[in-house]
């Protein structure tokens, strides 16, 4: 979205829809089902087949830069004065990326120290071998040829309507990237999203008590219960390696999907309401 100095605005949502129509909540939720049913699938594969840490880890770069990369061919096929953003300089767009790098070389060389991957690593930064053992070369076909289908939507969309163009590849490539950033610290989504239903809860119950205490009593009580199978299920997390981090990762992946599989619906309420 085109909102990198200012707040999103009701004519950022139009233009948005205008290229992403909002389908209505059906649409959303039977695409939060694909989000959630493509982890679970690759959940299940680093739980049960084999599939590594790092395997996962080095596929979502690769995923991210090869995204990235047909992003930015894709916008220079069309005049500049039609791009959504105009970019940065580089001497303000050099700290956050020198930010992002660090941030995810610390990371995710931590994550691998801690669930001993260097050696799967090692091996599918030296050898083009180890990529087709783990079947990771089918995963980057198929992001390839969605992000090609991608590329030929969106331009058949910018020569019927004009610009400003908008591009669904790079969509793609911002759930990579928050993967990456939100999978950094995998035991933290599950606590984050406890921590904020807590909030949310007291906020209800805090209403509640205003008009139906017995109502407001029995919030709170349901709080104080998931609060508890909250805390255990995040101790075995943390105690359980591979199995804890894959859980985590897969969290954290599973909210970056399913922020953008919402933003229609948050595009449109924009739209009627404003910011």
């Amino acid at each position: 979205m085109s909102q990198a100095s200012q707040s999103l605005s009701r004519e950022d949502a139009l233009l948005y829809l205008r290229r992403f129509p909002a389908q209505g909540i059906m649409a959303v939720l039977v695409n939060l089902l694909l989000v959630l049913a493509s982890n679970a699938v690759v959940l299940w594969l680093l739980l049960h087949k084999g599939l590594s840490p790092a395997q996962l880890i080095a596929l979502v770069i690769v995923e991210t830069l090869l995204l990235i990369a047909i992003a930015w061919l894709q916008q220079r096929m069309v005049p500049r004065r039609d791009w959504l953003e105009q970019p940065k300089p580089w001497r303000e767009r050099a700290p956050l990326i020198g930010f992002v790098l660090l941030w995810i070389g610390c990371a995710y060389g931590l994550t691998l120290a801690v669930l001993r991957g260097y050696g799967d690593l090692f091996a599918l930064l030296t050898s083009l071998d180890a990529w087709t053992e783990s079947r990771l070369h089918w995963s980057l076909l198929a992001t390839l040829t969605l992000a090609l289908i991608h590329v030929v939507g969106d331009h058949w969309h910018y020569r019927r309507l004009g610009g400003p163009f908008h591009s669904s590849v790079s969509h793609d490539a911002m759930a990579r990237y928050l993967t990456l950033l939100l999978g950094g610290i995998p035991f933290a989504m599950p606590f984050f999203a406890v921590f904020l239903g807590g909030v949310k809860g007291i906020e209800f119950a805090a209403r509640k008590a205003r008009t139906a205490p017995q109502q407001s009593l029995l919030v709170l009580i349901t709080m104080i219960v998931v609060a508890s199978l909250s805390y255990a299920l995040i101790t075995r997390l943390v105690d359980s390696d591979v199995s804890a981090w894959a859980i985590g990762f897969i969290f954290a992946k599973l909210i970056a999907e399913a922020a953008l599989a919402c933003m229609p619906l948050v595009m449109a309420h924009v739209a009627r309401h404003g910011p």
